[in-house]
């Protein structure tokens, strides 16, 4: 499935933007360093996002974090993040998502998402 690939992509773009230009989201980074990933159960599919000294970067290292979203698979994972934090909170509920590590590092992330997908 490349469809969360691609999705993952375009939303590490959508904060690489945000963290350059938007004075709004440059203050909401501060003071948070963080990495997430984001990936399939299966560690076949997946992207890391660093939040670092109030920049973004994007990697492809799956097994350092601070938090994970381990998804089911990635065609769930691309449905659920399609539909921002509404669709990950009813994955959760259906256990077809996994966190791992600090759930206060994935509710930031999700408020970091809703941030650069207004």
């Amino acid at each position: 499935m490349m469809r969360l690939l691609l999705l993952l992509t375009i939303l590490a773009s959508k904060f690489k933007k945000s963290a350059q230009t938007d004075a709004n989201f440059k203050k909401f980074l501060m003071g948070h360093e963080c990495r997430i990933v984001v990936k399939t159960k299966d560690n076949k599919k997946g992207k890391r996002f660093i939040f670092k000294d109030g920049k973004f970067s994007s990697d492809a290292i799956l097994d350092e974090y601070d938090a994970a979203m381990v998804w089911a698979d990635a065609k769930i994972g691309f449905n659920a993040m399609k539909k921002g934090e509404e669709g990950i909170m009813d994955a959760l509920q259906n256990h077809v998502v996994g966190i791992e590590g600090q759930i206060h590092s994935f509710t930031w992330f999700g408020a970091a998402i809703n941030f650069v997908m207004q």
